[in-house]
């Protein structure tokens, strides 16, 4: 059971962070983009008949230039945060479904609010939100040099341009909201999946170990239905072993049951194979888990490293430069007296 519970802990895991990868690159590029896009053609739309200076391309570019990268870069510090709630919320849901604490219907109704609440709980004394008032404000500080100047004689339409960038930060930060609250549903649907299938292969074991327990029951009956049948005759009609002696009747009953004794006994081999098999692949998972942990941990310790040696370097490049600025004043007074010495001396030699 412990194998199992590892296993699905590790595929949902991994799940989780391929779904985390993919909505970097690809939704959450596509939320920004959409709305530089629109804020661009409205503003051009807005100030168009104002003769002010601005291309719509080039205002897209201005903008995405000032806030398209510190939002993925505030994005990818969220989800790196929550990313030890969301797993310790999925291992707990995994325990406690697979030892039978918690049903199906329960894990889906609470796993959001749970989730929830332990990204809240700040387990490594981190926090990010989705404030953007620091981001929006470059764009702000953007109009009011390069747009605001233009159209100050129309007070109505300066309160339009600066709605217009405050409009710019409400949006993104509800579609970021709501690209959370779907990444959170889609935690949940690859929670379940996991559980489901594992759930689906466990049921279907159990379905062939009852069948082999019913196979043996069969056998069984058929024995008893035997002996009822010889007892039902003897009473009606004559006795049809007495052409046997006691000695073979009791030998073909020995017979029947070794028979009986034999499939029980494939059955149980059967299992037992299967049961290395499945030991087998957890020992090898497990290895390749311990493997890929070693891995990071060893890319993690260069990693620290790397940056060591380049806080050395900074150092010691910060230091030459400043040695560098005190032999320049050093290096023009040799020039001097070089340059004195070439003329003779001075005026009053």
């Amino acid at each position: 059971m412990i194998g199992t519970i590892e296993r699905i802990k590790n595929s949902v895991l991994l799940k989780c962070s391929t779904l985390n990868d993919e909505i970097i690159s690809k939704t959450l590029e596509e939320i920004i983009d959409t709305r530089i896009y629109r804020f661009a053609e409205e503003m051009v739309n807005m100030i168009g008949d104002m003769n002010v200076p601005t291309v719509e391309e080039t205002l897209r570019q201005n903008v995405s230039n000032l806030i398209k990268t510190p939002i993925i870069k505030k994005i990818k510090r969220k989800l790196f945060i929550d990313s030890l709630a969301l797993q310790i919320t999925n291992d707990s849901y995994i325990e406690d479904y697979v030892n039978g604490v918690v049903t199906m219907d329960k894990l889906n109704k609470s796993y959001v609010k749970e989730l929830e609440a332990n990204k809240s709980s700040n387990q490594l004394n981190m926090t990010e939100d989705l404030n953007l008032e620091e981001i929006i404000n470059k764009v702000r500080l953007f109009v009011d040099k390069e747009i605001i100047p233009s159209i100050t004689e129309n007070s109505v339409l300066v309160d339009s341009v600066k709605n217009l960038v405050s409009n710019l930060r409400k949006a993104l930060e509800d579609d970021l909201e709501k690209m959370i609250e779907d990444a959170n549903l889609k935690y949940l649907g690859i929670l379940t999946e996991e559980l489901k299938e594992e759930t689906n292969e466990l049921k279907e074991k159990e379905i062939e170990e009852e069948k082999g327990e019913e196979e043996i029951m069969e056998n069984a009956k058929e024995f008893e239905f035997t002996n009822d049948s010889y007892e039902e005759d003897t009473k009606t009609s004559e006795n049809k072993f007495d052409k046997y002696d006691d000695m073979t009747l009791f030998n073909k009953v020995i017979l029947s049951l070794n028979t009986a004794e034999e499939k029980l006994s494939r059955k149980e081999r059967k299992l037992e194979e299967s049961k290395k098999e499945v030991d087998a692949t957890l020992s090898n998972t497990n290895k390749n888990i311990e493997a890929n942990i070693e891995r990071e941990n060893s890319l993690s310790q260069r990693k620290l490293e790397l940056n060591t040696r380049e806080v050395e370097l900074n150092s010691k490049l910060s230091e030459t430069e400043v040695i560098f600025l005190n032999m320049k004043p050093l290096i023009k007074g040799l020039s001097k007296i070089k340059d004195s010495t070439v003329e003779g001396g001075n005026d009053g030699e």
